[in-house]
């Protein structure tokens, strides 16, 4: 559904990417795991339309993006979910839930996946007139990939969910990844707790300072030593 073909990124005139290329699966959940400023927010970025590459080609179902302004790229079926939330504070939940929607005209579908949202995070439902910006860090984030889901994307691109939340509410969080991934939709994430990354993900990338290094199922990267020592702590 995905191909990133020899992709390099410059931030100035520093290359952070240097021609990775990699795959995902239509209805499948892929990870990129790395470490910090490994480059796999950047990737995620360049894939949104965000950041353009310097060289080389995302394809989308056989179309070049790469060169596609964000806007475009959500219309295609493409949505990202930020590193950090960035819900908008001073909006209630709702009015964050159908800014996801901003793109689309079909009211029936519309009202469908804001009950499908619903039904994914019970806790926004009746938090739908508070403002966001005085939920949890948890809540945040379930809205930030509620809002996300809002856009009726093929592609989910979610950057670091698991970021500074409580283990209780990380498990949730990477139980509803599976939820979406069931309901037909195909996910890149991009995380750093490899452990839970690993165990969920079919395919799994290892990226390190701009390059890919490793790939396999999560099964397998799961098990390799190098990982393991790497970043599973083991």
């Amino acid at each position: 559904m995905l191909e990133v073909e020899g992709i390099k990124v410059n931030y100035n005139s520093t290359e952070v990417l240097h021609g990775i290329s990699f795959t995902v699966d239509e209805g499948k959940i892929t990870t990129l795991i790395g470490a910090n400023g490994a480059g796999k927010t950047t990737t995620l970025r360049c894939i949104a339309g965000i950041l353009k590459p310097k060289e080389g080609k995302i394809m989308w179902k056989g179309q070049e993006i790469s060169k596609l302004r964000p806007r475009e790229i959500v219309k295609l079926g493409i949505s990202m979910i930020p590193e950090g939330r960035h819900v908008f504070p001073q909006m209630t939940v709702s009015e964050n839930l159908e800014m996801g929607a901003y793109t689309r005209k079909d009211k029936k579908s519309i009202k469908r996946d804001f009950e499908w949202v619903l039904e994914l995070f019970p806790v926004l439902k009746v938090r739908l007139k508070q403002e966001a910006g005085t939920l949890s860090g948890g809540e945040q984030q379930m809205l930030a990939v509620a809002r996300s889901l809002m856009a009726n994307p093929t592609l989910v691109l979610m950057d670091e969910p698991s970021m500074g939340l409580a283990p209780v509410i990380v498990e949730d969080v990477f139980s509803v990844i599976q939820q979406i991934q069931e309901r037909g939709k195909t996910i890149l994430l991009v995380e750093q707790n490899a452990n839970l990354a690993l165990r969920i993900a079919h395919k799994a990338y290892v990226i390190e300072t701009g390059n890919i290094i490793l790939s396999g199922t999560g099964q397998e990267l799961l098990t390799n030593p190098e990982v393991e020592k790497a970043y599973l702590g083991l």
